[in-house]
């Protein structure tokens, strides 16, 4: 800047001739406004005596009162209006640093000949609106600045793009943020979701063929499933599947009814991967012996069918067989062991009906099982290494193994001793063929045909000389064709006598350090048992357990068994239950009081240390969940997938919680941006005013 510093006052009149001749000589409309100025100031100064400055900048001159203050500014004003009707170009305005935006706004109205307008407002150079009420000095407005004239309506646009931005970032944001901890979360929780296996079980018993289903989550407990028994039984229509001797090949159909009902139990994605098995027990055995290619066509009948469920069946040799003695007591041991927690695997026990038990540990229990063909028994004695190999049984569950003792008493079922005993009676007939029984009923008589007795490998064949030691030949002068009759006579003495002499051989030569009967060997009793099967049938009948009670006296059952026998077939006949067992009760009972006292060893001090159970907690008793149990150890443990690694899962939930921080951090901005962007507007005045 190039300052004059010459009082008007002593410029010569010659002076403004220089400047008059100059500015006609430019031209320029520019300099003759300046020039038009400079007279302005210098009549003023010589009227009011006052003494100016003049300086010349590049935008012009500027005057200077006598105090050195500058007296006006100029300033360039742009417009920016989105309508054609508003005024366009460039305004150079000259006014003073102390006046307001209002007052520029009206000048600048008055610049383009247009009447001002409410919605009109400035903005600095940066586009940041100015309020009207701003003094230029105070905000920074110098000479030569550069601004912009433009409408309420732009502004509003302005901000709400501007703040719309934010809004859309912060959005954005947020939905990125629960997108991703919503999914981890989720995945999270279905990769730790359990996952459920089932098994099918049959169990082929001499005189009934049942269906069990269970299920387990698949990840196990070391290495053992926590099965529990998924629905109710399924009882064939066809019965024991021994009976189809003379017709193996619908043996496969008469379980079909059954696995109907599975079908509509499993979940359709689960059945290629549920596993189905048949165990046949001492009824398949007992046929094994005596017909040998019935009993495998019998299996092969029904290895056909289950290939055809759809169902896992990959090793038919192996998942349809026939169960050894000693298995079948092993498993009834796991069973038994399992539903009281002896293997402290369990904090409850799932009901039918939702209500979950909770279950405490109890010692090892014994299992006691009596079928139609055999009966077993097994328990862990109190001296594990003093038995003899073949007599004891080692398994493994949940990571720990366990011996125990066990044997099965193959023809002791209560079906093949009623043969035996009857096989008996009729070595001992009296010359009329009257053959009284002692423990039928007085009244009621009992037909078999010569077949049905000696046909049986427990009397005749070589079960029978292995479990007996001997066996019963039918007399010669008999037919094979010959009906035999059992008249009851209700002498219950006698019908002791007869069970004790016709079974059991108490004298028997025993090898070992102890022997129960017929010298086989057995450790003394230990602990608590369950007896199920035919003995909790039995004991249910004489009316000595109940849903909540399953043990009692021994004097109590000497009593009840004593006043069954005694009655006769009129009385009997108005005791509760099927008309064609009634008759047996009081020989199956007998039966059952020799077998447990004189064979096992029970004493009237520890016979309440059996418990007679058909279920615990609405889980059948028996072999079938021990198998599934100890079948259980070759499951691939089925997790649903990896867990999700703690650095990986730990990295994503960072992540997504960042996205909600930059969310609250946008939203704060956008209501920040909207409210300093909003401009407080006056009405403006008549700027005539100006």
């Amino acid at each position: 800047m190039i300052f004059i510093k010459t009082p008007l006052t002593w410029l010569p009149n010659s002076l403004f001739a220089v400047f008059l001749s100059s500015t006609i000589c430019l031209g320029n409309d520019a300099e003759l406004f300046t020039f038009i100025r400079l007279l302005s100031i210098y009549f003023r100064s010589h009227l009011c005596s006052e003494k100016w400055t003049v300086a010349k900048t590049g935008h012009g001159f500027v005057t200077f009162n006598k105090t050195g203050i500058m007296a006006e500014i100029e300033v360039t004003v742009e417009t920016i209006f989105s309508s054609s009707s508003e005024p366009t170009g460039r305004f150079r305005i000259r006014v003073s640093p102390d006046a307001s935006i209002g007052t520029l706004l009206r000048q600048l109205c008055k610049e383009a000949n247009t009447p001002c307008k409410v919605d009109y407002c400035i903005h600095s150079k940066g586009k940041n609106a100015l309020s009207r009420t701003d003094i230029l000095s105070d905000i920074g407005i110098e000479d030569g600045a550069y601004l912009i004239w433009t409408c309420e309506e732009f502004q509003r646009k302005k901000c709400s793009c501007h703040c719309n931005i934010f809004w859309f970032i912060a959005f954005l944001s947020f939905m990125l943020g629960t997108a991703t901890l919503v999914t981890i979360c989720v995945t999270e929780y279905a990769e730790k979701h359990p996952v459920t296996d089932y098994a099918i079980v049959f169990d082929a018993g001499s005189s009934h063929t049942a269906m069990f289903i269970y299920k387990w989550e698949s990840s196990k407990f070391n290495g053992t499933a926590i099965a529990e028994q998924f629905g109710k039984r399924c009882s064939s229509s066809g019965g024991a599947i021994s009976n189809y001797a003379s017709n193996p090949f619908a043996a496969g159909k008469s379980l079909e009814s059954c696995l109907k009902q599975a079908k509509s139990k499993i979940p359709d994605n689960k059945r290629s991967k549920t596993p189905i098995y048949l165990g046949a027990t001492a009824g398949m055995r007992l046929l094994r012996e005596k017909q040998p290619i019935a009993s495998e066509a019998i299996l092969e009948s029904i290895r056909a069918t289950f290939k055809s469920t759809g169902f896992k069946f990959t090793n038919a040799t192996r998942d349809v067989r026939i169960l050894e003695g000693e298995e079948e007591g092993t498993f009834s041991w796991i069973t038994s062991n399992y539903v009281t927690n002896s293997f402290k695997v369990l904090k409850y026990l799932p009901s039918n009906d939702g209500v979950n038990k909770p279950l405490v540990s109890v010692p090892s229990v014994g299992a006691m099982d009596l079928g139609g063909a055999s009966t077993q028994i097994s328990f862990i004695p109190a001296n594990v290494s003093d038995m003899p190999r073949n007599f004891s049984k080692t398994t493994e569950l949940f990571n720990h193994n366990y011996t125990i003792y066990t044997h099965s008493y193959n023809c002791y079922g209560v079906n093949e001793i009623q043969l035996r005993t009857l096989a008996a009676l009729i070595k001992e007939k009296d010359i009329n063929d009257n053959i009284f029984h002692p423990c039928l009923p007085d009244g009621y008589n009992l037909t078999k045909t010569h077949d049905a007795i000696f046909g049986s490998p427990c009397v005749t064949g070589k079960s029978g000389m292995k479990s007996f030691g001997s066996i019963i030949e039918p007399p010669a002068e008999d037919a094979v064709d010959k009906i035999y009759t059992f008249m009851g006579e209700s002498y219950p003495g006698e019908c002791s006598d007869l069970v004790t002499t016709s079974l059991f051989n108490f004298t028997a030569p025993c090898p070992y350090s102890r022997c129960s009967f017929n010298g086989v060997y057995q450790p003394p009793i230990n602990g608590l048992f369950y007896a199920f099967s035919s003995f909790a049938y039995n004991m249910n009948f004489l009316n000595m357990t109940t849903a909540n009670k399953d043990f009692f006296l021994y004097d109590q059952f000497l009593y009840a068994l004593n006043k069954l026998c005694m009655m006769n077939w009129a009385e009997v006949k108005k005791l509760p239950g099927d008309e064609k067992f009634l008759p047996l009760y009081c020989q199956e009972s007998n039966y059952i009081h020799i077998l447990l006292t004189q064979g096992y060893g029970f004493t009237d001090k520890t016979w309440q240390n059996i418990h007679f159970v058909s279920k615990i907690f609405n889980t059948e008793i028996g072999w079938a969940l021990g198998f599934v149990l100890d079948k259980s150890n070759d499951y691939p443990i089925r997790k649903p997938g990896a867990s999700m690694v703690k650095l990986t899962f730990y990295m994503l939930m960072s992540l997504g919680i960042l996205f909600l921080l930059v969310a609250v951090g946008f939203i704060y901005h956008a209501i920040k941006a909207g409210k300093g962007d909003k401009v407080s507007y006056h009405s403006l005045e008549s700027y005539g005013a100006i």
